[in-house]
């Protein structure tokens, strides 16, 4: 498959890296150069661009995307703009990592794909490791 991974945070940079690992092809996005400095050689495209600029993401092959992923973590207004613009481009398939339960809410109400809260995700997965007796695994 092919993904196009937006903001290369620490979520999104493993998130990017992970897929590449497992045999996807994988562009990375991020405004920051220095994001994009530390994975380009991972991935199969990097672009340094303001993602919320509708006419910056047309530059992109969306077309050849399965799977557009806003792993924007900083900014709930900026991951909003993003996405609000990959719909508006038509984006074949689009997740998105929501901040909060409010962000969450705003995202549903845009019809997305799939919703994560990776925070929440992690935290009860760890929970789970002590419940288990099994936390030497997380080390």
């Amino acid at each position: 498959m092919k993904f196009l991974v937006i903001g290369l945070g620490n979520f999104g940079k493993t998130l990017a890296q992970t897929l590449t690992d497992n045999g996807h092809e994988v562009i990375g996005v991020d405004s920051s150069s220095r994001s994009v400095e530390q994975i380009k050689d991972r991935l199969a495209f990097c672009y340094i661009m303001d993602a919320t600029d509708p006419l910056a993401l047309r530059s992109l092959p969306l077309a050849d995307i399965d799977c557009a992923i806003v792993a924007i973590g900083q900014s709930m207004d900026h991951s909003l703009r993003v996405v609000a613009a990959l719909k508006a481009l038509k984006a074949e398939k689009i997740y998105a990592r929501a901040l909060d339960t409010t962000h969450k809410s705003i995202l549903e109400a845009m019809e997305i794909d799939k919703i994560f809260i990776p925070e929440s995700y992690a935290a009860r997965l760890f929970a789970g490791k002590f419940t288990s007796g099994t936390q030497e695994e997380l080390l």
